[in-house]
């Protein structure tokens, strides 16, 4: 057994250095909205990854295309998530306000806001709902095409999705009761309740253009 899982896992290395990986790879980048310019580097980072982090495979989990594909979905976000920190602008409201009107100002706040949030949520999924969720949801890849670069079934695509907005919503949850829970503690409601009065302060103040 131990022989025969030790060949698997060379056979697998050894087929992280075909030709054809390596235009999968390029395929899978592709389809994770990677622009075709950085797809090349990427690439290197994604065998570069899949290298240095061989010890971690293994198969009986599944083949060594699934694991890659894995690899590579993490590469795509956070090369994403790095272009999503250049394009963001995030100054204080007055700032916002000089920049356009006060409704753009705010609105661009609570994008910014909610972002954030739904990055710390998503990160706080196992690997395999997190990295379904990402590719459906934030890159716009079809089910059936997630369900062909990973090797399973788009059923299986459709359930671990699933999972993954349910886990997302009880980790939304348990943020929410924390806070209340903070808020509820002596000596705390008082500043809880002025953080709480403090968006239409700042609303009225973005609107007179100070």
């Amino acid at each position: 057994m131990k022989r025969a899982a030790a060949r698997d896992r060379a056979d697998a290395f050894h087929d992280l250095f075909r030709a054809e990986t390596a235009r999968r790879v390029h395929r899978w980048l592709g389809k994770l909205r990677v622009p075709e310019r950085d797809r090349g580097d990427l690439s290197q980072d994604v065998f570069l990854a899949a290298i240095m982090g061989f010890g971690t495979y293994d198969p009986s989990r599944g083949e060594v295309a699934r694991w890659l594909n894995g690899i590579a979905v993490n590469v795509a976000s956070r090369y994403h998530a790095k272009a999503s920190q250049r394009n963001e602008i995030l100054t204080d409201p007055a700032a916002l306000c000089e920049a356009g009107g006060s409704a753009t100002a705010i609105e661009r706040l609570l994008v910014a806001e909610r972002r954030c949030l739904l990055r710390s949520l998503v990160l706080e999924l196992p690997f395999e709902l997190r990295s379904v969720l990402v590719q459906h949801d934030l890159h716009e890849i079809a089910v059936r095409d997630i369900a062909e670069m990973r090797g399973i079934p788009a059923s299986t695509v459709y359930r671990w999705r699933m999972r993954a907005l349910d886990g997302a919503r009880e980790a939304l949850a348990r943020r929410i009761a924390a806070e209340e829970e903070r808020c509820e503690k002596p000596g705390r409601a008082t500043g809880c309740r002025k953080a709480a009065r403090q968006p239409p302060r700042n609303r009225n103040r973005l609107r007179a253009g100070s």
